[in-house]
């Protein structure tokens, strides 16, 4: 039986679609997509914030309106963008940094700030969650951000090291007198490992705004952001801004580049002049690959005979055509 040549592009173009459609459909699982539904994700902050995920570097949003959140920074943190990072704050937007592994020191150093993120986990082995790993925080030092928060939820959180007087900075909540740093990284209290209070939140103003730091990238994860009062005070920070996410710190899996790639495209032909042009184009490209393909190349094969034997009989040919199409089905 002859196979039709085309079928092999075919067979490529359908591989291709069912890839995208299967990176589409599957949920990312890298740390803080807000895409991902799992415990690591931002899908619930997503869906009470509603965040427009921008890279800070190619994108500036506007400082008065919105709020930009910088969580759980891994890569990228390079000049240009803290510079993008300063202009925002200093023209009155409010900067949220959550970190706890000390990424984000090097912006601090930038921004000419002395406060650190320690890079040491805390652990507290009486006010927690669940676990010493989860601690939770009660002690809070400002009625504006802290209003209504009786207690937050952290998850393997750092402190912050504040270096003598900072101007414009309050710290906002302290972790309780119990908790301590775990230097040895044994998971237990050990001579000589400072204790509490800690700070672990605090405000610094800056130009026309103001920075927020804290020393956990995960309070408002989807496994922890239900815990204590985290929804209210991503509500509290928020204030009625629209929240911004710079997404150009995160190291993405290629999954997760091909599912943006492939929403992006979707979202440029879902206009409607485009989305009607290919759907033609589609159409047209699919009858030539099947059905209308293989009649030009049988009618070219009889035309063939007939050039080279005109005394045969065309009718006789077509029948023989017909027929071989029908065991060849």
């Amino acid at each position: 039986m002859k196979l039709n040549p085309k079928l092999p592009l075919i067979g490529v173009l359908t591989a291709i679609a069912i890839i995208a459609l299967a990176s589409t459909l599957l949920p990312p699982q890298e740390d803080f997509n807000p895409s991902n539904p799992y415990w690591n994700g931002l899908m619930e902050f997503t869906k009470i914030a509603s965040p427009s995920i921008i890279d800070a570097t190619t994108y500036k949003p506007d400082p008065k309106t919105t709020i930009l959140f910088v969580i759980g920074p891994s890569i990228n943190i390079t000049e240009s963008r803290v510079e993008a990072w300063r202009r925002y704050v200093e023209d009155g937007g409010i900067l949220v940094l959550m970190d706890e592994t000390g990424s984000i020191n090097h912006a601090l150093e930038i921004f000419n700030i002395k406060v650190r993120v320690n890079g040491h986990v805390m652990l507290d082995p009486v006010f927690y969650y669940n676990s010493w790993r989860i601690p939770k925080i009660t002690d809070f030092r400002d009625d504006k951000l802290m209003g209504g928060i009786r207690e937050i939820a952290m998850d393997i959180p750092s402190i912050l090291e504040v270096a003598g007087e900072v101007r414009g900075l309050r710290i906002l909540a302290y972790s309780s007198s119990f908790s301590f740093l775990d230097l040895d990284g044994n998971g237990e209290p050990s001579t000589g490992e400072p204790s509490g209070p800690f700070p672990v939140a605090v405000e610094v103003k800056y130009g026309g705004g103001s920075i927020l730091l804290f020393s956990d990238s995960s309070i408002f994860i989807n496994g922890v952001i239900g815990l204590g009062d985290n929804i209210q005070l991503l509500k509290n920070i928020m204030g009625g801004r629209v929240a911004v996410i710079d997404s150009g710190v995160w190291l993405k899996t290629p999954q997760s580049k091909l599912r943006e790639y492939v929403l992006t495209v979707y979202k440029v032909i879902s206009t409607t002049e485009i989305k009607y042009s290919l759907i033609l184009v589609t159409v047209i490209l699919i009858y030539m690959l099947t059905g209308r393909v293989g009649v030009a190349e049988v009618r070219d094969e009889v035309e063939e005979l007939m050039s080279k034997h005109p005394d045969w009989d065309r009718r006789t040919l077509e029948m023989l055509r017909e027929a071989r199409g029908r065991y060849e089905q």
